[in-house]
């Protein structure tokens, strides 16, 4: 999208730190090294961990505000104070709907603005961790929006089962919904393009009798070591508990990142020899692996809300 105004289209991306990222297209094709996005006061934008980001004119105000989901399912509203051209955003708001703080399924949340429903009063679609994607109505107004309870566009996903030991399953619905509305075929409704994360265990390798014994070697060694990792595991619960007791989210992340960085440095020699044995007993077991796929809901000509399966 255009983010800063010069007829150029741009990128935004969050990040799994938190921080929000401006990559300034330069025409071509070509972008920019990566830039955080700061509040007025000058420091960066960065609420929780996991972060998404998605530039609209929530408060028809002519400038673009942020709406920014994070890895617990929260959305948060970052207002712009500023202009279309020199933005400068205030203190960041949760959003809520039907009364209570929006807090999506399995956290993992990604918010985009969208006139849905054609109504000129845009609303909120949120993906979900659970691989499901929400509809929140806006019942207010354009300049004030207030979102209704959500309605289930796309349901969320079993988690577990299902396609274990196969070296090439089906293609099917994932988790971490990732969400574009889009008139994908011209028919003057918006669809949904969704994309998604999955995991499986694959088919696992045929062993001769010297690997079986090896495997079992290093099998005995990993539970031989979760004694030496044990004070390790005791130190990030004791940094995970303290750190629920902080509220300010702000305070809680930078809490939570120095004493973690600091675990990982004392820990390091503990954690390498734990990495050695994972990557030595990987190829004596099943892959682990990993996949997203892209999928294309079109708008059923019937209905406002309700969205083709056949995908």
């Amino acid at each position: 999208m255009d983010f800063d105004g010069d007829g150029i289209p741009d990128i935004l991306s969050g990040s799994w730190p938190g921080q929000l990222y401006l990559f300034r297209g330069l025409g071509k094709g070509q972008f920019a090294a990566g830039e955080t996005l700061k509040d007025k006061n000058g420091k960066e934008i960065s609420l929780e961990s996991a972060s998404t980001v998605f530039a609209c004119d929530w408060r028809d105000t002519g400038t673009l505000d942020l709406l920014v989901g994070d890895i617990n399912g929260t959305v948060w509203l970052v207002p712009n104070e500023g202009t279309r051209t020199k933005p400068a955003y205030g203190p960041a708001v949760r959003l809520s709907a039907g009364g209570k703080e929006i807090r999506v399924n399995h956290g993992d949340s990604h918010p985009v603005m969208a006139d849905w429903e054609a109504t000129g009063k845009p609303g909120l679609i949120v993906g979900c961790g659970d691989g499901g994607v929400l509809f929140y109505r806006n019942v207010g107004t354009r300049k004030e929006p207030k979102l209704d309870d959500p309605v289930t566009l796309i349901p969320g996903i079993q988690f577990g089962g299902g396609d274990q030991g196969q070296e090439n399953p089906k293609p099917k619905q994932g988790n971490r919904a990732k969400v574009c509305v889009f008139d994908w075929n011209g028919d003057g409704k918006v669809d949904l393009l969704v994309g998604d994360f999955s995991s499986h265990v694959g088919k696992a390798p045929k062993l001769t009798e010297a690997e079986k014994k090896k495997h079992k070697e290093l099998q005995e060694q990993m539970a031989a070591f979760q004694k030496e990792m044990k004070p390790y595991f005791d130190e990030i619960n004791r940094i995970s508990k303290e750190s629920a007791k902080i509220n300010d989210p702000k305070e809680r992340k930078e809490f939570t990142n120095t004493k973690y960085q600091e675990a990982f440095k004392r820990f390091e020699t503990i954690l390498n020899k734990q990495r050695d044995l994972y990557q030595a007993m990987s190829k004596y077991q099943a892959p682990h692996q990993t996949h997203g796929y892209v999928w294309l809901y079109q708008r059923l000509a019937s209905s406002k809300t309700e969205l083709d399966r056949n995908r």
